[in-house]
């Protein structure tokens, strides 16, 4: 009799909670950048005060699975980001040429938008401003 098929991933995500259309990777850095993109709306509402040039810290908007990594980046410059719902703001090293390209280039951070299909999809649907 062979092992048993698991019941989650290696994370303890229960298997049948991913989306049958994507594939478990596409999934997964789905996942990881709304919730990114959703602490960062957090983060502006927390400075909405401060004047659009002021500089703040948001999190890394990458789909890698265990970054921590802040950019530095001004609220206008996040207010660009958010016109498009496809957008993103990323570490510098942190982008995934197969789900996304590049659209600004900063000092320290990319700004990508997300390429058509799945991972346009994902990041329209997941969009806190919709």
């Amino acid at each position: 009799m062979g092992a048993p098929c698991p019941s989650s991933d290696p994370g303890g995500v229960p298997l049948w909670a991913y989306d049958r259309k994507m594939g478990y990777r596409e999934e997964r850095v789905a996942k990881n950048e709304a919730t990114s993109r959703v602490i960062n709306e957090g983060v502006e509402a927390a400075y909405e005060s401060d004047p659009e040039d002021a500089f703040l810290f948001f999190i890394c908007e990458c789909g890698l699975e265990q970054c921590d990594r802040t950019v530095r980046i001004t609220k206008a410059v996040y207010e660009r980001v958010r016109s498009d719902p496809r957008q993103f703001v990323i570490f510098r090293d942190h982008l995934i040429p197969d789900v996304e390209q590049v659209v600004s280039d900063g000092d320290t951070f990319l700004i990508v938008a997300k390429r058509e299909g799945t991972p346009a999809e994902v990041a329209i649907q997941e969009d806190p401003r919709t």
